[in-house]
């Protein structure tokens, strides 16, 4: 069915709503450019494929990037460990497939497979993010435990660095992603391993 995931775009929580901290609104803009690319997706030609991939690896990985070293440590003092570990584990599926991907041309029989599981993988946890995690963090910042707008001023600025970087060099440079370690623990605790 051509256009599954973009339709959530003006749906409940995925909706950007006029009230969305700053923090939250840039992540879902984010969602909703991730959705509509996987949508696009689904009846590319190869060609055409192989360019969304490209993006979607780009964005992908500098969206987990800013997530991981600047929303998740910050809401994890407030929200807790369950969500943001939950976040971390599938985060590490993703960057297995976009590395995946990264190395292949779209020639390849099982190409247009892995965008396809990469693009049900992404839009379940950022569905999960959107209804969950994001309402959450929103109940905080209105509380003043956390404040999501100057969080977002810092997730953009981050963002922008990223970009600025795969412009210049084709790479995002240093990122201070979940560790090893880190991810090791997340799944333990998801998975009660």
């Amino acid at each position: 069915m051509s256009g599954k995931y973009a339709q959530r775009n003006a749906q409940d929580h995925h909706v950007i709503a006029k009230d969305d901290p700053l923090a939250i609104s840039l992540l879902k803009e984010e969602h909703h450019i991730f959705r509509s690319l996987f949508d696009e997706a689904e009846n590319a030609d190869a060609k055409r494929l192989a360019a969304i991939a490209r993006e979607l690896c780009m964005r992908l990985s500098v969206h987990m990037t800013i997530e991981e070293e600047i929303l998740y440590p910050a809401l994890k003092p407030v929200l807790g460990d369950d969500e943001i570990n939950e976040g971390i584990v599938e985060h590490q599926s993703g960057k297995r497939i976009v590395a995946e991907l990264e190395q292949l041309d779209g020639t390849e029989d099982l190409f247009a497979a892995k965008v396809h599981v990469l693009g049900e993988e992404t839009v379940h946890h950022i569905d999960e993010e959107d209804e969950d995690m994001f309402e959450d963090a929103k109940a905080a910042h209105a509380s003043g435990k956390i404040d999501l707008d100057a969080l977002g001023e810092r997730l953009r600025a981050r963002q922008a660095q990223l970009y600025d970087d795969i412009a210049r060099t084709g790479e995002t440079g240093k990122t201070s992603e979940a560790q090893p370690d880190e991810v090791e623990r997340a799944d333990r605790a998801v998975t009660g391993g």
